[in-house]
């Protein structure tokens, strides 16, 4: 089950380096929830809005340090180091973040029900 994770979770990831807007809206739970490090939250709807903009582009990201802690049978978290940049909306953006994913099996898939990320300390 960890493999399974870390692949959905890498999955998710390379969907946003590639604006792949359906790799997104399957894996996100329809009650999904994205907590910026601002504090801010956007909700499924906000989320798929800003991955199809024209105006958004990651031009580079890795992840790193990626951690599964499988909690049960129908839960999980996944834990990462995200770096990259990019832009939206005619602002760029360079991001050093630590990030919690909670993934959740819903009629027996796994979908990503919350994120939360936070800037790194480095």
């Amino acid at each position: 089950m960890t493999s399974v994770l870390r692949d959905l979770s890498e999955r998710w990831f390379w969907a946003w380096l590639d604006k792949d807007a359906a790799t997104v809206e399957r894996l996100a739970a329809e009650d999904y929830l994205y907590v910026a490090p601002d504090g801010s939250t956007l909700d499924r709807r906000a989320i798929l809005a800003i991955i199809c903009s024209p105006s958004y582009r990651l031009d580079h990201g890795t992840r790193s340090e990626v951690v599964v802690r499988v909690l049960g049978h129908e839960a999980a978290v996944v834990r990462h180091r995200y770096e990259g940049a990019g832009s939206f909306e005619g602002a760029s953006f360079m991001d050093d973040q630590r990030c919690v994913m909670v993934w959740e099996k819903q009629a027996g898939e796994w979908r990503l029900v919350m994120e939360q990320c936070s800037f790194s300390g480095k």
